[in-house]
């Protein structure tokens, strides 16, 4: 689901009026046969968009849904033993497509050295990391605390929430299984108003921060400048925020309008005083996943073997998000800079928090190059840049500034309205609860809509999350 594409909102909109207009005047007498309307039409909706954005999205998305649903339902009749087995077959067999859409060239060819050809142009089904994580995640809870089996109606809203279901979050069945059972899908104002107010603004996020720190982007500059490769790294490190925050935003916003409450995936993680703070507050349901389902289940912080845990459970999140040595490797720093700051802790010490904010930022815009390089050789040259002393000087400086000034001058603004941002988001958390919660004030989104008209750069980029 592209929210900014306009063909989204076209089919969207109308169909919730006929459901609303369908379930006020047609079957406001029969309660429960509107509740099944509802539902019926709810589950219509996110699977027609799932296949308007491919029959491959759709036909992967509804097999593992089937899967997932029948062989929970199976287990569900043996006893003990029988649902331990049956999590062991029933995973592997989850992520069957998953590994063959998204890592079988990888395995191919890092793995057994063969140049797999068949795999290397597979288009990769959009969602299906964050899906097939969903159910396993349902499959686990389901079995492992003997809940009982949902209806398979109430399984496949929860399995296909359209808001969500592309690019997260990844929901829990405790969270959102209960409001896709008890759902309806009634106007209210309170609601629509609040998910309006967060759709704007994470359309503003996407269509002016993300789009036109894009375009600032050093795309062909390999001169290995390091003034270059920082404001990439900038550049990247911002836009990949205010990219997959919109998206997350919009996501909460459409949920909110249908009396639906998903997870805040991002809670201001720039605005965090360091390293750990900053991993609870990004991508907060995979983080999630990842602590509840692997790093608690090796042992977690429990063991003498707690940073090897740490370490691995970023390996892993870095292959998640890509089949690349690249990715491998920007999980890997991100376990090592976790582990680091654990040590720190743990020794008692303490740094003064504005200059913690501003190192935890220095690292995490370094780590941020291993996420959009994918050339190793590269990846290395601008490593040796980077810590080289002298490639620190004016002349280099300069001679970028003289090359490209309007790419200078978009990078200085957007990075100031940036900072900007990102300090309204820390002192609203710190006021409100909620980083967001000054952003989306009447008066603040209507200077969002100003700025999203005024300064969309016109060139259409695709959300980055939908590549995983």
């Amino acid at each position: 689901m592209d929210f900014t594409n306009i063909v989204f909102w076209l089919c969207l909109i109308p169909a919730m009026v006929c459901i609303f207009l369908t379930g006020r005047y047609i079957l406001h007498h029969r309660t429960q046969a509107k509740q099944q309307f509802e539902k019926y039409a709810l589950l219509i909706i996110s699977l027609a968009f799932l296949g308007m954005a491919s029959m491959l999205t759709l036909g992967i998305f509804l097999l593992v849904a089937f899967l997932a649903y029948g062989g929970v339902k199976l287990a569900l009749k043996g006893g003990r033993n029988m649902r331990k087995l049956a999590l062991g077959i029933l995973i592997p067999l989850l992520l069957i497509p998953l590994l063959y859409y998204k890592y079988g060239y990888f395995i191919g060819t890092q793995v057994f050295n063969q140049e797999w050809d068949t795999l290397r142009d597979l288009i990769i089904p959009i969602g299906i990391s964050f899906y097939t994580f969903q159910k396993i995640s349902f499959c686990i809870d389901t079995l492992s605390r003997q809940q009982p089996l949902p209806k398979f109606l109430d399984f496949m809203n929860f399995a296909s929430f359209f808001p969500q279901i592309v690019a997260g979050p990844i929901e829990r069945r405790d969270s959102l299984l209960p409001q896709m059972e008890n759902i309806r899908l009634t106007w209210k104002a309170a609601n629509i108003d609040i998910g309006l107010r967060y759709i704007v603004l994470g359309l503003f996020f996407k269509m002016c921060m993300a789009d036109n720190l894009a375009s600032a982007f050093f795309q062909h500059y390999d001169g290995g400048n390091v003034w270059v490769i920082w404001m990439n790294n900038i550049i990247f490190g911002l836009r990949i925020y205010f990219d997959f925050a919109g998206y997350g935003l919009i996501a909460y916003g459409l949920a909110r309008g249908l009396g639906v409450q998903l997870t805040m995936n991002f809670l201001s993680p720039y605005s965090a005083t360091n390293i750990t703070a900053f991993w609870r507050r990004w991508h907060i349901s995979l983080t999630g996943w990842f602590r509840d389902y692997i790093y608690f289940n090796i042992g977690g912080s429990r063991t003498k073997f707690w940073a090897f845990n740490i370490l691995l459970v970023f390996l892993i999140s870095g292959l998640w998000h890509g089949a690349s040595w690249n990715f491998v490797m920007w999980g890997g720093l991100s376990g090592i800079a976790m582990i680091l700051h654990r040590c720190y802790r743990n020794l008692g010490l303490r740094m003064w928090a504005p200059l913690s904010t501003l190192l935890t930022l220095i690292t995490m815009f370094y780590i941020w190059m291993f996420f959009y390089e994918t050339d190793n050789h590269q990846l290395w040259d601008n490593t040796c840049h980077l810590l080289t002393f002298s490639s620190y000087n004016t002349k280099s400086l300069m001679a970028v500034v003289g090359t490209f000034p309007v790419a200078i001058l978009t990078f200085c603004c957007f990075a100031l309205i940036s900072i900007v941002l990102i300090v309204m988001e820390g002192l609203s958390g710190k006021k409100t609860g909620n980083p967001y919660q000054w952003l989306i004030s009447p008066y603040a989104c209507g200077v969002w809509v100003i700025l999203t008209i005024v300064f969309n750069p016109g060139v259409k980029n695709s959300f980055i999350y939908f590549s995983f």
